[in-house]
């Protein structure tokens, strides 16, 4: 039997659309999630939004943002139309919500949408009415409801494609997430007003707020008191967090993650706070609100069509600075107590300028390792000349040691320290930022000799670790790279350090720790005035 090929056609655009509506609103929250998006990128500050029937009969939006023009408001509902983006580079510098130019289009596909727009110079508004991907009337209203602005109403949500309401779940599961997506905007956008309205209950009036915290005890009034947060920069990284005690109920458990107000889900990042408050506080019954904010061009949110999936260049900082802050507010447990650095964007605190008047001070050095592992206390910011009694040549100090000249290997020695202090006990130092590094290679052997040395060492999954502390000997190390080497116990014959960017003392002290025969013998120093003597023979 011969067998036939099918023929292969393209498909309609209204299945298509359907198709595509698909991805972008599986269930009525994902809806209100776009709708919402749209109007704060409309520059909205008051938002009205209603739902009926968990938004399966209705769902309704009243904006005062700067509405559309006429012309525009069909193309709007149009697939791939954005005003966000307009080349492949604007997609790695959002600053807006939308850009995929996907939801309007599928929404339209799937219900019976009415929008009325007006922008703030015109007489009249613009409507559009649209069932099914099938735009059914499109002209001018009057309107005095609103000066500029958009409303739009939804009904009859999947009426053309019932088998999606097969996957619709439970009538509470669907609230709970509606509920879920409509409070990450509440915390993620402080300013803005939200009117929200379930079926024919009571409004709930949010008013803007001038800060985050504000907003937290409109949610959490009781907990006015209780509200945990700390404020922490790191690089091109900030977070803002804020722990409220579980045993203070809110209409759902808050647990959210926002990247430059963009709400999104990390698993990773989650598991990372539950584990850390649970390290800290002996549980993780609390809701949370993390926000971080980026630079722009470090975050890729072009991943998934509900853009709350997104590719991070910088998760091993976010996740430090996460668990640092964590432990750092269980440490010290004062309620809605900032326990940062005053900001540097502020320009009250200069820490590199306090560093190099003060780049001896035995107090900066514990500071310095406080604040982060690199930054700007790292020890590479304080340069350092020759003297009379010190030359450095390349990675090599040559010295005047009183009645001889010697010359050091500044690695040997830094590697001959390391490896003979991690034997002996020492206090700890904590790390303001923990410090991330892979797990698979290092033996348990190694964990626990530097566990003993006085290292603070916490596992993050099965192929994580973190650094939460070291030992008091190593102020003002270049820690990376020496914490990588003793992890795999390797050779510190890659580390590329400049022994003037570290203070005289540093060195002082590691000389004074070994006798010089034992240097000699281990060819960490070689004492030239010998060998100059047996040359000149």
């Amino acid at each position: 039997m011969i067998l036939t090929p099918p023929k292969i056609d393209l498909l309609p655009e209204h299945l298509i659309d359907q198709i595509k509506a698909g991805e972008v609103i599986e269930r009525p929250g994902n809806l209100i999630k776009e709708i919402l998006e749209n109007a704060i990128d409309a520059g909205a500050s008051k938002l009205e939004l209603s739902i009926k029937d968990n938004g399966l009969t209705q769902i309704s939006l009243k904006d005062n943002g700067h509405g559309m023009r006429f012309h525009d408001l069909p193309i709007a509902f149009s697939r791939h139309a954005t005003s966000k983006i307009s080349r492949f580079e604007d997609l790695y510098r959002l600053n807006s919500f939308g850009f995929r130019g996907e939801a309007l289009a599928s929404i339209a596909a799937i219900s019976k949408l009415q929008c009325i727009s007006k922008i703030a110079d015109e007489n009249f508004a613009a409507e559009l009415r649209i069932e099914g991907g099938q735009t059914i009337f499109h002209g001018e209203r009057q309107t005095h409801s609103f000066l500029h602005g958009t409303e739009l109403i939804i009904q009859d949500l999947f009426f053309n494609t019932p088998a999606r309401l097969k996957f619709i779940q439970s009538q509470q599961a669907e609230k709970t997430f509606i509920k879920k997506i409509i409070f990450s905007f509440l915390l993620s956008r402080p300013d803005i007003e939200f009117q929200i309205k379930f079926d024919d209950n009571e409004k709930d009036i949010y008013t803007s707020r001038s800060n985050l915290m504000e907003r937290i005890i409109d949610i959490f009034p009781k907990a006015k008191d209780s509200i945990l947060s700390s404020q922490r920069f790191y690089e091109n990284v900030e977070l803002d967090l804020f722990l409220i005690p579980g045993n203070f109920k809110a209409p759902i458990k808050i647990q959210n993650i926002h990247i430059n107000s963009r709400y999104i889900l990390d698993k990773q990042l989650h598991k990372v706070t539950t584990n850390a408050l649970a390290a800290a506080f002996g549980d993780d019954h609390f809701h949370y609100i993390a926000n971080f904010h980026l630079p722009a061009d470090t975050i890729d949110v072009n991943v998934h069509p509900n853009k709350t999936i997104i590719k991070v260049m910088d998760q091993s900082k976010m996740m430090g600075v996460l668990s640092s802050s964590i432990k750092s507010i269980a440490t010290r447990k004062s309620p809605g107590q900032n326990s940062s650095f005053t900001s540097q964007k502020d320009g009250t605190y200069n820490p590199q300028s306090f560093l190099v008047g003060m780049a001896n001070n035995s107090d900066l050095q514990q500071v310095r390792h406080q604040y982060n592992m690199d930054g700007l206390f790292s020890p590479h910011n304080i340069s350092h000349s020759s003297n009379e009694n010190n030359l450095w040549i390349g990675q090599t100090i040559i010295k005047n040691n009183g009645t001889t000249w010697i010359a050091i290997s500044s690695i040997k020695l830094l590697e001959f320290y390391c490896y003979t202090r991690i034997k002996t006990q020492a206090p700890t130092i904590p790390l303001l930022v923990s410090e991330p590094f892979p797990a698979k290679k290092v033996t348990k052997e190694t964990i626990e000799n530097l566990h003993h040395s006085g290292m603070e060492i916490e596992y993050l999954g099965s192929e994580t670790i973190v650094i939460r502390g070291i030992p008091e000997w190593m102020n003002g190390f270049p820690l990376k790279d020496i914490i990588q080497c003793l992890l795999l116990d390797k050779s510190f014959s890659e580390i590329i350090l400049n022994p003037s960017d570290w203070s005289q003392s540093t060195w002082e002290g590691m000389l004074s720790h070994f006798k010089l025969d034992e240097l000699i013998t281990n060819k960490i120093v070689l004492d030239l005035s010998l060998l100059l003597k047996e040359k000149f023979k």
